[in-house]
């Protein structure tokens, strides 16, 4: 059997570190990149030299559109910015035949976009994941673990700016995981009256303040952003008979049970979350079983549903103008 062709669409921040993840795999003998943009480009060139364990066999290509890439690949990770990422997924679909997907988040700038997307991959037969990655890492996976699917949870999340949109779609994804909800309902919100412009492009931004969230089950979620500073954000998870306290940026957690009189005990946190470390599993994972630990894109939908639906709205009243879709990357 011979190795596997992957390709990476989008070379940015995100998509060089995919890059590395795919490069350390000795059964990917083929990788593909391609960015618009020169700049895109020599990033992945450079974030290359990086990679300790760089398969030296393994044969790059370095492309300036997708029309330029062969057909017939194993794998498209697709690390673009969300404006274009469904119609790149259903082009390189149909004119590529490539049938496994790994989607940076957020999957699209409205839900109806995403849910064209859901039935274009139905009806091509897609596997598609969304790297909404929290819920796969092991930590979460503990907690999710100690949490009864019958009982209700209080989910808090706080911290500085890393926007709404963007570190909501996390958020919002790992609430539903930890609860088993196909859907998230609006309890309010308020949202700071500013624009934080994006990083990448004069056309996207993010939002801060706060967002509330519940489910048919009755459990209740919270996500704070704060306006004028970057503290990493930690999380809080109460049910009738377990809590936890995780900051994943610290790599500190804390959890107590009804059982244990609700003490406090250190748990070891395990791995990390970064896409160069967490990519390579997934990858290899799709590659060699047709499955990864990552929610696929009808798992994620309830997360993005919530995330656009509640944040259109506000994106309207502070760019003075009704949008259909939100200005988010």
């Amino acid at each position: 059997m011979g190795g596997f062709r992957v390709l990476i669409v989008g070379c940015g921040q995100l998509g060089s570190r995919h890059l590395q993840a795919v490069a350390s795999l000795p059964e990917v003998t083929e990788i593909e990149v391609v960015d618009t943009r020169p700049e895109g480009l020599a990033l992945g060139r450079e974030r290359l030299e990086e990679v300790a364990g760089r398969q030296p066999a393994t044969v790059y290509r370095w492309l300036s559109s997708v029309e330029k890439a062969s057909k017939g690949g194993d794998l498209c990770i697709v690390a673009t910015q969300a404006d274009v990422r469904c119609r790149l997924v259903c082009q390189i679909a149909d004119t590529l035949q490539y049938r496994s997907f790994l989607l940076e988040k957020l999957v699209a700038q409205s839900v109806l976009d995403y849910e064209d997307l859901i039935s274009f991959s139905k009806e091509k037969s897609l596997s598609v994941w969304v790297n909404c990655k929290r819920r796969a890492h092991p930590s979460h996976k503990r907690v999710k673990a100690h949490l009864d699917s019958t009982e209700p949870i209080v989910f808090t999340v706080a911290g500085g700016n890393h926007g709404l949109a963007n570190n909501g779609v996390h958020v919002a994804d790992l609430f539903a995981y930890y609860d088993s909800a196909d859907r998230i309902e609006s309890a309010g919100a308020r949202i700071d009256p500013i624009l934080h412009p994006s990083k990448r492009g004069n056309s996207m931004f993010d939002l801060s303040g706060t967002l509330q969230g519940y489910t048919k089950k009755g459990s209740h979620f919270t996500l704070s952003s704060a306006a004028d500073h970057d503290a990493p954000p930690y999380y809080t998870v109460i049910s009738p008979r377990y809590r936890a306290i995780v900051d994943d940026m610290m790599k500190w957690f804390y959890e107590s049970t009804k059982e244990a009189g609700w003490s406090w005990r250190h748990v070891p946190y395990e791995a990390n979350l970064l896409v160069s470390n967490m990519t390579r599993v997934f990858a290899a994972d799709i590659l060699q079983s047709g499955r990864c630990s990552l929610p696929t894109l009808e798992q994620c939908f309830p997360a993005h549903r919530f995330i656009l639906h509640e944040l259109r709205p506000h994106f309207s009243r502070l760019l003075e103008k009704e949008i259909d879709r939100c200005p988010v990357t």
